[in-house]
């Protein structure tokens, strides 16, 4: 369950398309990702980029321009962990957002801002990106 109360607040000065993708997988976080091996790293971030990219197509996710993006970590169990501690895994889910065509690139023209929310407690580990940008003209 995101936290619409937060998101709304936070985006209530214009009106904008929003989409969630939401994939169910524990996403590492930095301080795992310091200690993996990089072909570890590799395969969780294709993983990861694959299936953010087939939701995407899979839920017809409109595409954006000047988005921002809102990283909303889903905790089942466990400590709670920093807001950007997921960074590692949502920077794949972004990636997999540019390869769905949701974003023409995850450049500064195309995202002008990423803002991480604290972990919500949920009954399955997961990462939501909710995207949101004007209506197309």
């Amino acid at each position: 369950m995101l936290d619409a109360t937060a998101v709304d607040a936070y985006l209530r000065v214009v009106p904008l398309v929003r989409s969630v993708v939401r994939y169910d997988a524990k996403p590492w976080t930095l301080n795992a990702e310091r200690r993996m091996h990089h072909m570890t790293r590799a395969k969780l971030a294709r993983e990861w980029r694959s299936a953010f990219a087939w939701l995407a197509r899979t839920h017809r996710v409109p595409r954006a321009e000047g988005a921002v993006l809102i990283v909303q970590p889903h905790r089942a169990k466990g400590r709670a962990q920093d807001c950007d501690a997921c960074h590692p895994a949502a920077k794949a889910a972004i990636d997999g957002l540019v390869d769905a065509g949701v974003l023409k690139s995850d450049g500064p023209t195309d995202v002008v801002e990423i803002r991480y929310l604290a972990a919500l407690p949920d009954s399955v580990d997961g990462l939501s990106i909710i995207v949101c940008s004007r209506p197309s003209a």
